[in-house]
């Protein structure tokens, strides 16, 4: 029985995430920070209604007790040996393989404004690959790969890292794989930097994200204690 779309969300850590903000959060304004986003893009996964279940991969227990109690959320542990983004990424893409999973959808746990219209906005798109680039239009916020679609004997390489949304376009091609693109501001806004969190905090349509408001309101705590 096919699983259909799975989201595989990766995480490095909570603790030691977002180093970037250290300037202006404290280390426990961050880890919730990254607790608060981790959360948010698994519900906003959910909420598409377009995924059968989530792949929370992580070399961190605190990451992967987030999944404990959790419908539907499975918790990959990513051991030492095999360290980095893409190594995790191919660890969660061999579980989904093992589900029978159609499609693997890529979503990272940075994603403040997502919602679950964004994730349908990506996955109506009727072709193997699409790419979801961030607001700069150089990396790669979110991919969707069917995984049905890729031939047989060959596999798709992720290409995670800088410029990486042309060289996913390109991946795609080499495959002879039609790819689509697709932009939202769910997908296209990453939190990395403290000038993304002032932008973030600026956007009028922080408003509208129920996410992001819990996200504002984890600062103001975390920052005041």
């Amino acid at each position: 029985m096919s699983a259909g779309i799975v989201a595989l969300v990766p995480v490095r850590s909570l603790s030691a995430g977002k180093s970037r903000l250290a300037s202006v959060l404290s280390s426990g304004a961050r880890e919730s920070l990254m607790r608060r986003m981790v959360a948010g893009v698994i519900r906003a996964a959910f909420c598409s209604e377009a995924v059968t279940g989530v792949i929370l991969v992580s070399p961190d227990g605190d990451v992967l007790d987030m999944a404990v109690g959790l419908s539907r959320v499975t918790a990959l542990y990513q051991p030492p040996e095999q360290p980095g983004l893409l190594a995790g990424l191919n660890l969660g893409r061999a579980h989904a393989d093992a589900m029978a999973a159609t499609g693997l959808l890529v979503l990272f746990g940075d994603l403040p404004l997502l919602s679950g219209s964004d994730v349908r906005h990506l996955v109506r798109r009727a072709v193997p690959v699409v790419v979801a680039p961030d607001r700069h239009g150089t990396g790669t916020n979110a991919l969707l790969l069917r995984l049905s679609a890729i031939p047989d004997g060959e596999r798709f390489e992720f290409q995670f890292g800088e410029g990486s949304y042309g060289r996913h376009i390109a991946e795609a091609h080499r495959l002879g794989l039609d790819v689509a693109t697709s932009i939202s501001a769910g997908t296209a806004f990453d939190l990395d930097t403290p000038a993304d969190l002032t932008e973030l905090l600026a956007d009028p349509r922080w408003s509208e994200s129920h996410a992001a408001r819990e996200l504002l309101e984890t600062l103001l705590v975390e920052q005041a204690s």
